[in-house]
């Protein structure tokens, strides 16, 4: 019998077969995707009580030769890769599918891109990152790069508003032709004919003022404050200085603000990171503040707002400087200036519903701590010679683990042999010099890993984009990607041509929904305890080291007794961290110089059956590469072990894959280094602590739903590693093994496989949005 249920469940069961071999039948309710954040029930259409009743005025024109290309409307699917009944009844495999590329399938024609300016932003510098005090006013202009969706390709598409993705860029100096603003249409241009809104930020006025913007405060406030004007588009539409509709206009009645996406690359990512704290409790500027930084010094607007500058009355004798109201008005309204809401300003628009936040090679001054219930990713390029420290890693490591009512999960993505500039077309050096890290990373070594801009930009398209349509867009079929199921598509591999899994290492935190932590050595008592209570035993190790994240940014772990050899940063002539253990999260340090150390922890009876993976977060110090054995035990003493090498390159601190096949454990990554690697094996490299994910179903004869014990051993003679963060999490394997089955079976519809949750594209949904799917019961 046939009957529709919702998506999310785990009673997924498939008729005779399946329902032996699929974990989804254990009558659980809980969901593959818990991040309920994504829903899209939020009403489409914004307050418009808090919107100035009138159309936005500004400039908006043609960018010369960006005109759109022909569309691609085939391709853009995933390809399953396994027989699902039979990868369901056997041994897992690491990957069960190929991810879509992102350019195929495009559902509407881009318009070109337009040059916008729609007036001026009054913002706050500030180097304060925890309570931005001390801020010095600039005003900002709102000009940047916009690309939207003119034309359906299907008629019968059910869209009727738009995604809005806003890109920022970092603090690089513009030339007179090039700015940074314009080094994503790229990615853009991937974008638009999928049903996105894109606008990439001109925050280069910031970049110039020449003050300490640590905090990203101005540029948080310019984010927001764009969104203000969209907002006032999508009610009021867009006028130029003639009062004539312009280009934008367009987009009237047509802007969707449940679904925003932010990235923001280097101090972009700092902004957006501050957008996102902002985004919830608006710190603003007012009037006055902008009168009082006027009369303080009318010089410093002078040279771009002489009119407002005019309108400073000079003191004369005793009597202090004033403003001139009518001069200062005419200026206002001449430069089309605004304050950014909050902070005593009337009508502060409500929040905005942040579903992605992409943080691409970012600082971190001040910690970036508390970021809101919003879906967060950050890449670590493993050869930035600009924030050669990767501050992002300490975003990532301070947000993992959020509120338990957070349903939102946190994403780290290192990417081995990128750099910081690449990912903008308009940063063409390289920032990575002899000092800056390892010299594998040199483009002038015979071993180098770089990958050249061409490439980098390949990869970037897919992991940022994807991240984007699967968060923001809610489409699905990137889902396998972002849980660990899918390989990556040829299109993001270098010169297209793949597999090339091995350049980039996910880690993936789920919200409490969808994990069962087992340890991650926060409190005093974690080499002795774990957080379900059993007990934790090391053996054979030669010391071990408990390290707690720093309470200030941008230093390295607390550790008790004491920070082990070989863990500490190395610095440059700088004190800037270049190579060594990157990761600040709580974790303990484990030395060996006999082989099979282990880890031991008793899992009292714990049962997986709401889960599909077996993670923990591992730094190889010592050398480039470790083995890890793991081993569950049952209640009943039946055990399986595996080798983790098999489900992950974060054991190898390099690009290269395991030859596998017929080719002895001993003799393969990551149990024998690769000779070329020597010079870079004793912590020469920059060390991410990065996630191993184990599907459950490879410990064979397990009864998962009565677990004993865990052990983690380390087969290597000699090394030094890492570790954190053991738990059980739910990917939606099951689940979705399941839809192959059922497409497979000829049971659903859909091309590449007959991917169900493939074909939604510009459906208004979110990832975890519940959706109705059929299923089958026998």
């Amino acid at each position: 019998m046939m009957q529709w249920v919702k998506s999310g469940t785990r009673s997924a069961c498939l008729f005779g077969v399946l329902l032996a071999v699929l974990a989804g039948c254990n009558g659980s309710d809980s969901e593959t995707n818990p991040e309920s954040t994504f829903s899209g029930t939020e009403p489409s259409t914004s307050d418009d009580t808090k919107v100035p009743n009138e159309p936005v005025t500004g400039e908006v024109k043609i960018v010369p030769n960006t005109d759109p290309s022909p569309p691609v409307t085939t391709g853009g699917e995933p390809n399953p890769i396994v027989n699902a009944l039979e990868a369901a009844s056997k041994s897992a495999t690491r990957f069960i599918e190929i991810a879509p590329d992102t350019a195929g399938g495009q559902t509407f024609e881009s318009s070109p891109t337009f040059d916008y300016d729609l007036g001026n932003v009054v913002t706050m510098h500030s180097a304060d990152s925890a309570a931005f005090t001390g801020g010095k006013v600039i005003i900002s202009p709102i000009k940047g790069w916009i690309r939207y969706p003119e034309k359906k390709l299907d008629s019968s598409l059910d869209t009727e508003r738009y995604k809005v993705i806003v890109f920022l860029h970092g603090q690089h100096t513009d030339s007179t032709t090039e700015h940074s603003f314009q080094g994503y249409n790229y990615l853009a241009e991937d974008l638009t004919p999928h049903g996105y809104v894109v606008l990439s930020i001109d925050a280069r006025i910031i970049n110039e003022a020449g003050w300490d913007n640590s905090s990203g405060q101005s540029r948080a406030q310019l984010v927001l404050g764009t969104l203000d004007r969209l907002r006032q588009i999508d009610e009021n539409g867009q006028v130029d200085k003639d009062g004539k509709p312009g280009p934008l206009n367009d987009l009237k009645g047509k802007l969707d603000f449940t679904r925003i996406g932010v990235m923001g690359h280097s101090r972009g990512g700092q902004g957006v990171s501050t957008a996102i704290l902002f985004n919830e409790t608006r710190s603003g500027v007012t009037e006055a503040d902008l009168r009082t930084a006027l009369l303080a010094q009318p010089s410093g607007f002078r040279t771009a707002y002489p009119d407002l500058s005019a309108a400073v009355i000079p003191a004369a004798g005793s009597a202090t400087a004033s403003i001139d109201e009518t001069r200062f008005k005419a200026a206002i309204a001449k430069y089309n200036i605004y304050y950014a809401a909050g902070s005593g300003n009337e009508n502060v628009p409500p929040p905005y519903s942040f579903k992605g936040a992409f943080l691409l090679a970012q600082t971190d001054f001040g910690g970036s701590n508390g970021l809101s219930d919003v879906p967060v990713a950050t890449l670590l390029p493993s050869c930035d010679g600009d924030m050669r420290n990767l501050q992002g890693s300490s975003t990532y490591d301070r947000n993992r683990f959020g509120r338990s009512d957070y349903t939102a999960p946190r994403y780290q993505i290192m990417v081995n042999g990128a750099n910081h500039n690449y990912y903008n077309t308009h940063w063409p050096s390289d920032d990575f010099g002899r000092g800056r890290g390892p010299d594998y990373c040199l483009t002038s070594n015979t071993d180098s890993i770089r990958l050249t801009s061409d490439d980098q930009r390949r990869g970037g398209t897919f992991i940022i984009n994807s991240f984007m349509r699967y968060h923001v867009g809610g489409e699905q079929k990137f889902a396998s990607w972002w849980n660990g199921l899918a390989q990556l598509p040829e299109q993001a591999c270098p010169s297209g041509k793949g597999p090339c899994d091995e350049r980039i290492v996910l880690t993936v935190q789920k919200a409490e929904s969808g994990r069962q932590l087992i340890q991650r050595f926060e409190w005093a008592d974690s080499l002795r305890r774990s957080l379900i209570g059993g007990v934790i035993t090391f053996s054979d190790f030669d010391a071990t080291a408990r390290c707690i994240m720093p309470s200030v940014a941008n230093a390295g772990g607390n550790c008790a007794p004491t920070r082990l050899p070989g863990f500490a940063w190395k610095v440059d002539t700088f004190g800037i961290a270049i190579k060594g253990l990157l990761s600040i999260a709580d974790h303990a340090e484990l030395p060996w110089s006999k082989p099979n150390a282990s880890i031991v922890t008793e899992l009292k009876d714990l049962s997986a059956k709401d889960y599909d993976s077996l993670t923990f977060r591992i730094g190889v110090v010592w050398p480039l590469g470790q083995e890890v054995e793991v081993t569950l035990t049952d209640t009943a003493g039946k055990s399986a072990t595996v080798d983790a090498s098999n489900f992950s390159d974060a054991l190898y601190n390099a690009p290269k894959r395991k030859k596998g096949g017929t080719t002895p454990k001993e003799e393969d990554l990551p149990m024998l280094d690769d000779p070329t690697d020597a010079p870079y094996a004793n912590g020469e490299v920059k060390i991410l602590l990065n996630m191993v994910a184990i599907p459950l179903q490879a410990f064979e004869g397990v009864d998962l739903a009565h677990l004993k014990e865990l052990k983690l051993a380390f087969p290597k003679e000699s090394g030094k590693v890492a570790i954190t963060d053991i738990e059980l999490q739910n990917f939606g394997r099951d689940e979705r093994l399941a839809e192959i089955a059922l497409s497979q079976a000829g049971m659903l519809g859909g091309a590449g496989g007959g991917v169900a949750f493939g074909s939604n594209e510009g459906a208004n949904k979110s990832a975890g949005d519940e959706d109705n799917q059929l299923i089958v019961n026998h």
